[in-house]
């Protein structure tokens, strides 16, 4: 299965828990260079482009991005669904990595991994989420754009066009689907995401002990956030 790939990475300025997370520095970077960074590593064939809302609010994340030299989309910010279709046909995507934009330590392996196996069956959708085992903050969707035209068409729940592969999940007999898990250990348990200020507070030390951090492997994070999190709970 050929045609073009997208490497879609959602960030708005709007949280409600963090808000301004998108740009909040960790370890002297913004959180979105971050993501930038490590989806530049994708070794498959692909575009990368920010994906944010077309608000005045997301005109400093847009700004961002294209000082970084990404491409840059703007949207509706709640239909998230309608946003990254406009972003695809604008593109001529065949299918795309979903890449939240809270995601500093996503790993381009995996996203490289995924991609190959939707490519390789034509699937609706590849992930590693479906039963998790890796960290939160790792999860890895890659979307066939014709799975997404069909969500749109079948629902206007506000919740399925907010979470875009929310109502495969639901649906799954109707669509194809591949699991990755992990075959190493269970990391279901570990953070590795960034949404409310204590993940900052872990995500910047973990970023802080890499010489690198954009080549830190998911597994040193993982272990690096248990001994951040041991770190705390001894001291509460």
């Amino acid at each position: 299965m050929t045609g073009n790939t997208g490497l879609i990475i959602f960030s708005r300025h709007d949280s409600v828990r963090l808000p301004g997370k998108a740009l909040m520095p960790i370890a002297g970077r913004p959180l979105l260079g971050h993501v930038i960074d490590r989806t530049r590593l994708v070794a498959t064939k692909a575009l990368a482009v920010v994906a944010t809302s077309d608000r005045p609010e997301d005109d400093a994340i847009a700004a961002f991005a294209s000082q970084e030299g990404a491409a840059v989309f703007r949207g509706d910010l709640r239909d998230v669904a309608g946003r990254a279709l406009a972003c695809c046909r604008a593109h001529g995507f065949d299918r795309f990595a979903r890449i939240c934009g809270d995601r500093p330590f996503l790993d381009p392996g995996l996203i490289d991994t995924l991609l190959q196996r939707q490519m390789a069956e034509d699937l609706d959708l590849a992930t590693n989420v479906q039963r998790r085992t890796y960290p939160a903050g790792l999860a890895t969707e890659i979307v066939a754009t014709r799975a997404l035209k069909h969500v749109i068409g079948a629902t206007e729940d506000p919740e399925d066009r907010e979470h875009l592969t929310r109502y495969i999940y639901r649906q799954s007999q109707r669509f194809s689907i591949y699991n990755l898990s992990s075959t190493d250990l269970d990391y279901s348990d570990v953070n590795l995401a960034l949404d409310t200020e204590r993940d900052l507070q872990r995500c910047a030390w973990i970023a802080a002990q890499a010489e690198k951090s954009e080549l830190l492997g998911w597994q040193d994070a993982a272990r690096m956030a248990r001994e951040w999190d041991a770190q705390r709970h001894s001291k509460s």
